[in-house]
């Protein structure tokens, strides 16, 4: 204990999830009990207990109706606040979100509290406070640079694709390819046309009737267009049959006029 406990005002936090069938996991009452024991021990006065019922720990907590009503109490004109709560993970949503909290509300001398943390309490002013707060920024920032990584591989991979030539099912969109539902539909209806034997002139008929349209919006489909595509589906330059040779492999040849 890092300082004396007399007359120190403590309000508490307690919250269940939306379906909490584990055994370990805490009902709202006994969360309740917990903190109100321990702050009888540390002979403080437990102004209010806020709750939030059936919300899950992701989310954050100021879009939780208790657990807003929790940030604007701290955030009000009396500092020296005590939070007690049972567990980390009743009222944080992540590493990241218990260590920016703490260090937005220092200034108003919060003092985290759990309760059971590895089955001992630990206060955020004590050395164990100290030790637990750096694993958990160590933590915060294993998680941003993790992000970060991923967002850069997601950018060398867009980049990668930059400036080349998009295949069937795909279009260029501000510099960078992109996917084309539109067009990727045509395919797939060309291919199954191409299997049922249809002739050039026939596939091109039948997309003309289903009204589906060409990559340009030209006013019909030609054979010679159906004859392109044909071709780059047996190269497999298409977006959803890249590296499944098989498949292009079962489309037969298809004749200008056989049925």
């Amino acid at each position: 204990m890092t300082r004396s406990d007399a007359q120190r005002t403590a309000v508490g936090y307690a919250r269940t999830g939306p379906d909490e069938e584990d055994a370990r996991a805490l009902s709202l009452d006994e969360q309740q009990g917990l903190i109100r024991a321990y702050a009888a021990f540390r002979r403080m006065e437990l102004e209010r207990i806020y709750t939030d019922v059936g919300v899950a720990g992701s989310v954050p907590v100021e879009a939780r109706a208790g657990g807003a009503q929790l940030l604007e109490r701290i955030q009000g004109p009396h500092t020296g606040l005590d939070l007690l709560v049972v567990r980390l993970e009743r009222l944080f949503s992540s590493a990241a979100e218990c260590v920016d909290f703490h260090e937005a509300f220092e200034q108003q001398a919060t003092v985290l509290h759990v309760l059971d943390l590895d089955g001992s309490a630990v206060a955020s002013d004590s050395a164990a406070g100290h030790l637990m707060l750096a694993v958990l920024r160590a933590a915060r920032d294993m998680e941003a640079e993790q992000a970060r990584h991923r967002a850069r591989s997601l950018l060398k991979a867009r980049r990668a694709r930059k400036g080349a030539k998009p295949l069937l099912g795909e279009k260029i969109v501000r510099g960078y390819i992109v996917p084309d539902p539109v067009e990727m539909h045509a395919v797939r209806r060309i291919s199954e046309l191409a299997r049922q034997g249809k002739s050039l002139r026939l596939i091109a008929e039948a997309l003309d009737q289903e009204g589906i349209p060409t990559k340009r919006r030209a006013k019909g489909w030609s054979k010679e267009a159906i004859r392109l595509i044909l071709k780059r589906i047996e190269r497999n330059e298409v977006r959803d049959l890249r590296g499944r040779s098989a498949e292009a492999d079962e489309i037969p040849p298809v004749g200008e006029e056989s049925s």
